[in-house]
């Protein structure tokens, strides 16, 4: 049982190729036959070949075959968009501070998005607001502000050395939004919160100087 066993594993194995004869390439030694020849007197038939073999005689590859590139794709350029883009960095920079109709603070910006997005950079660097992180596909600039801290926080002893308090780090976020008039700036503390109206209005007024 055992040695049946393996030898019917070894043909597994073998494929069997050495029982049977391999006829995978049988194809290259095949001769084209001639056309069969019905009687005329048996029927009326024309017999043609469904699959003709071409005759390839003397048509010689290249050693190599070099695959054609395709022509690069000549796309129109768009004109208008350019042009309009164009003009509007011509345009000069006005800014005003408004309120929404909630009342909030915002300051707008007469430009396109890219140019209002790099002045308000400049803006923030010119003021000394130190920008943390930004990421412009959402219109945002990271900051912090710096304020004094409380002095009722210094300890009894840094007091009688003339210890200063802790200064108080404070972190806001700068958004931009492009509406049909311009884009608008406005103050937020977090993604979903708006910054207290009058710390808005304070620090809008710094970036507007600066623009």
């Amino acid at each position: 049982m055992r040695l049946g066993l393996l030898f019917v594993l070894f043909l597994g194995l073998n494929g069997c190729s050495w029982l049977f004869h391999d006829r995978e390439n049988d194809y290259l030694a095949s001769e084209i036959q001639p056309v069969i020849q019905v009687p005329k007197d048996v029927a009326q038939v024309a017999l043609k070949p469904q699959l003709p073999i071409p005759d390839v005689k003397g048509k010689l590859t290249a050693e190599e075959f070099v695959l054609p590139r395709p022509k690069p794709l000549d796309l129109p350029e768009e004109q208008a968009d350019t042009t309009s883009l164009s003009q509007m960095s011509q345009v000069k920079l006005e800014t005003n501070l408004l309120k929404d109709g909630n009342g909030t603070p915002i300051l707008r910006l007469n430009i396109e998005f890219a140019r209002a997005w790099s002045e308000l950079g400049e803006a923030l660097k010119k003021a000394d607001i130190a920008i943390v992180d930004l990421n412009r596909s959402i219109g945002t600039y990271y900051i912090e502000l710096t304020k004094p801290g409380n002095p009722d926080d210094v300890g009894f002893w840094s007091g009688l050395f003339g210890g200063e308090p802790e200064p108080i780090i404070v972190p806001l976020q700068v958004k931009l939004n492009q509406a049909r008039t311009g884009v608008y700036i406005a103050i937020h503390v977090d993604a979903d919160n708006l910054a207290e109206d009058e710390q808005a209005q304070s620090l809008l007024e710094k970036i507007q100087e600066k623009l």
